[in-house]
This record gives structure tokens, sequence and C-alpha cells, in this order.
């Protein structure tokens, strides 16, 4: 599958994967479904993993698209985020991601996994030792 979620309770965290080939639809409907789930909990951070994603981006898609993740999802999350991109992602997504990193409160992005795994351990994690 090009675009799934794990919810991981016992480990203190959400996952999603976006690889192969998708389109802002797909995206969508798995930020969607993974809200809607029964055992998501918006408290738990988030590592969202688009190193082999290749997006097939439609304008018309684009707007409703930002506006849910923003005015949605976003809103209802109070954990933090982690974004994962690979270096070799083209420009004009690198700055789409980035642009939606800056809009939704408590994401940040990373070239690298594991330095977002520790920055989410860091933030959401640290106060609690």
């Amino acid at each position: 599958m090009a675009s799934e979620f794990r919810i991981k309770p016992d480990e203190g965290l959400v996952t999603v994967q976006i690889s192969e080939q998708v389109d802002l639809v797909e995206i969508f409907e798995t930020a969607r479904d993974l809200h809607d789930h029964a055992d998501y909990d918006p408290a738990l951070p988030l590592l969202v993993d688009l190193r082999d994603m290749r997006l097939a981006l439609e304008e018309a898609a684009l707007k409703p698209f930002n506006r849910y993740i923003i005015g949605h999802f976003g809103k209802c999350r109070s954990a933090s985020i982690a974004v994962v991109v690979d270096h070799d992602m083209n420009k004009e997504l690198c700055a789409a991601v980035y642009w939606l990193n800056c809009a939704v409160s408590g994401c940040e992005m990373f070239e690298d996994y594991d330095m977002a795994l520790k920055w989410l351990i860091r933030r959401e994690f640290a106060t609690a030792l």
C-alpha cells in the first residue's frame, strides 16, 4: 500500500508512511481514516515518513487538502508532528511540504529519520523523565 498508518499506544507513537506514487486524494483519505480510527489519540506524537513518496499533484485538490490538514487535522492535535522527507525530493514538492509544516502548529520537517524521532522524543517525553 502506498499510504498507511500505524497507531502504537504502547510505544506512544503514531506513524504514517507514504511511499510510491500517490495523489492528494489518497493522502487525504489516509489522514481522515487515521483521525476517525477508534484507537487514534491526538495526544500521541506523529511521525510522517515521506521519503519514498512520489506525488501526482493536482492543483484542484491542493486547496481542499491544505484546508483539511491545517484547519481540521492539525488543529485537533495536541502532540508534535515530525515529517521526514528525502533529500532527493523535487524542490516544488519539498517547498509545498515545508509550507504545510509551517502552517501546522508543533510540526517540523527533517531529512533524517533518526533526527526526527530524536526530536519527537525530546519534545514529547523529555519532560516526563
